[in-house]
């Protein structure tokens, strides 16, 4: 007769126990998850933005000149940043991964936001309304809006560009929008 100290191995019991309990985990988890996910897109996107128009402000103060930040589409997220003479320095195009963000402007329409060499805001040299603001959601159709966190972009008339949640309403939270 075998000593049951010799038995090695798990029981069929156990095995469905343990797959019982992953799949309540999992089950758990995974919508919090994809939550996570999806809105990781629209701080990616607002997070490259804000790194090209921070390029374009360097830029402008590195060459002493005008740079400008374009939306390539206002209704997406690709970017370019160009001299004033229209030479690329840089571009970002929407299918890079966040082409279902939805990007809002103030002023309505305008896609340029230029900086003169002190980085300064300036006038758009086709006179066109300079970007004040960016808004950065998801349609409803890939996440409700109550689980949606949108972002925002804002570049101040003196140069500072700042990133900030426009959902946040205790005046203590640093992602407070001014």
């Amino acid at each position: 007769m075998l000593s049951n100290r010799f038995q090695r191995g798990v029981t069929l019991i156990e095995m469905v126990i343990v797959l019982v309990l992953i799949a309540v985990l999992l089950m758990l988890v995974v919508p919090a998850a994809r939550d996570w996910l999806v809105n990781s897109r629209i701080r990616t996107a607002t997070e490259s933005m804000l790194a090209g128009i921070q390029l374009a402000r360097a830029e402008a103060v590195r060459r002493n000149s005008f740079v400008e930040f374009v939306l390539d589409d206002v209704a997406k997220s690709g970017w370019t940043v160009r001299t004033a003479t229209a030479e690329e320095i840089t571009k970002r195009p929407a299918e890079e991964g966040t082409a279902d963000v939805v990007v809002t402007v103030t002023p309505a329409n305008a896609n340029i936001v230029t900086f003169d060499g002190l980085g300064r805001r300036v006038p758009n040299a086709d006179t066109s309304n300079s970007l004040e603001r960016v808004d950065l959601d998801l349609p409803t159709s890939v996440l409700p809006a109550d689980k949606s966190r949108d972002l925002r972009i804002l570049i101040g008339v003196g140069g500072l560009i700042l990133m900030c949640d426009p959902t946040v309403t205790d005046t203590a939270d640093i992602r407070k929008c001014p």
